[in-house]
């Protein structure tokens, strides 16, 4: 990937990663930094009172858990995000994607929602999941499937028994889900009959982003009534669409639709692409989403389009200073 040039990546669009990527002592050093502890603190009331605890302390086992997961990821999302903008007063987006549950990140940083009413969102959305999950009569998960072109085992996928395609990520990425003997069924049958694909089941509750969390829909119906969105001031690319989306209704229309939605990322990539965006840009942990970019925006050849840079912002980088790769 190419590295920004402070004299021309001028605007970012920023991209915040899904579920998976929650890590025992995820913040702690976030909850040492003055702007990201404001904004921790300013989540405790929707998110938990332990939320410290969920975020620096947890073991892995129970963090695992979609409840505290999701709440652990948006706390981690928005920490890093502030504290970084709070270094860089400067800093410009024309354009934010969220993969999944970070898309309530991705609708704070574009100044659609309050970091509060994202809070209340994301609590009930992690409980809401977390209740689909507890209901399952057999065990249900993700498995990653990585093959050279995916869209060629989109239809082959959709149609082995019990599996659907949940998660469409980069032109050879995405996440397949189903009850977990569907998915080792599936791993099996793809090497009995030589797919150049791999299948790794995920250690995740539920297959997220398929037909049975549509039992999630009306508590999010209901959370969504409760918190004001706002026309986004940047614009945002929602992968439950794959598109541009503005209008405050259609954005909670699709949010609630999401649980139970395909999640188009990689369109959505494009779409940023088509839009303008050029320097994409990913503050935390260990930065995900912005790692696939060499496998989304492809020219003609195979390589990255050559305008377009990337920069990872881990915690470390995290100060004071303006970062030396921004513009």
């Amino acid at each position: 990937m190419s590295r920004p040039d402070p004299k021309t990546a001028k605007t970012w669009c920023a991209l915040f990663a899904g579920q998976s990527v929650q890590e025992s002592g995820m913040c702690r050093e976030l909850w040492k930094n003055k702007a990201a502890r404001e904004i921790l603190e300013r989540l405790k009331p929707s998110l938990g009172q332990d939320l410290e605890y969920v975020t620096t302390e947890m073991p892995e086992p129970e963090l695992a858990l979609t409840f505290n997961a999701q709440r652990a990821i948006h706390a981690h999302h928005l920490g890093h995000w502030f504290a970084y903008k709070a270094s860089r007063p400067d800093l410009a987006l024309d354009g934010v994607i969220g993969h999944s549950m970070g898309i309530a990140a991705a609708l704070v940083a574009a100044g659609a929602w309050t970091v509060e009413d994202s809070g209340v969102f994301m609590a009930a959305r992690a409980r809401a999941f977390a209740d689909v999950c507890a209901s399952f009569k057999e065990p249900m998960g993700l498995a990653a499937v990585m093959t050279d072109f995916l869209g060629d085992y989109v239809e082959r996928i959709d149609a082995f028994p019990g599996v659907t395609l949940a998660l469409h990520n980069t032109i050879g990425r995405g996440t397949a889900g189903g009850t977990l003997a569907a998915l080792d069924a599936l791993a099996r049958h793809s090497e009995t009959e030589a797919w150049p694909m791999k299948v790794r089941v995920l250690k995740v509750e539920g297959p997220y982003h398929t037909a049975p969390f549509k039992a999630a829909e009306p508590a999010l119906l209901k959370a969504l009534a409760g918190v004001r969105l706002k026309t986004p001031e940047v614009p945002v690319f929602m992968g439950t669409s794959g598109k541009r989306e503005d209008d405050p209704a259609e954005i909670s229309r699709l949010l609630a639709a999401q649980p139970y939605t395909r999640e188009k990322h990689f369109d959505a990539v494009w779409a940023a692409y088509d839009s303008g965006c050029r320097n994409f840009l990913e503050v935390g942990r260990k930065p995900q989403p912005v790692t696939w970019i060499a496998d989304q925006l492809q020219d003609e050849d195979g390589g990255l389009m050559k305008d377009v840079t990337t920069l990872a912002v881990k915690t470390a980088d995290l100060s004071p200073a303006p970062h030396p790769a921004a513009p």
